[in-house]
C-alpha cells in the first residue's frame, strides 16, 4: 500500500519529497525574488567559508570586497563575482583589477 513504511526508509520519504518538490515550486520565477530580502542578489558569501576559498590559479587566499561584491586576488590582479552570495571562481569568470605593475628598478634582491 502507498502509506505503509519501506524497509529502507520509513513513511518521511514520500512527503519529504513532497516538502522539496513544493519548496522548488516557490522558488522558480519571480515568486523567488518575492522571498528575498532587498539586497538579497548581492549577498556576501558565508564568512565562515571565506577562510577556505582560494584563487584556482595561484592557489592563494583571496580577499572580499564589499563595494564590489568580489574575491579579489591582489597578487595577479583579478577579482572573482559573487552571485547570489556564490562565488564564481571560474578564471574566464574574473575580470582584470587594473593593478599597477611594479616600477621600474624596484625588483628586490
Amino acid at each position: 500500500p502507498p502509506h505503509a513504511q519501506s524497509a529502507r526508509g520509513g513513511a518521511g520519504r514520500g512527503a519529504g519529497r513532497a516538502v522539496a518538490a513544493e519548496a522548488a515550486a516557490m522558488l522558480r520565477g519571480p515568486a523567488a525574488l518575492r522571498l528575498l530580502r532587498p539586497g538579497r542578489l548581492r549577498a556576501p558569501p558565508e564568512p565562515s567559508l571565506l577562510r577556505f576559498l582560494v584563487c584556482p590559479l595561484s592557489k592563494r587566499p583571496l580577499r572580499y570586497e564589499e563595494a564590489t561584491n568580489e574575491l579579489i586576488n591582489d597578487e595577479l590582479g583579478i577579482a572573482y563575482p559573487i552571485i547570489d552570495g556564490i562565488p564564481n571562481m571560474v578564471p574566464e569568470a574574473a575580470r582584470k583589477t587594473h593593478k599597477k605593475p611594479p616600477a621600474e628598478g624596484s625588483e628586490q634582491p
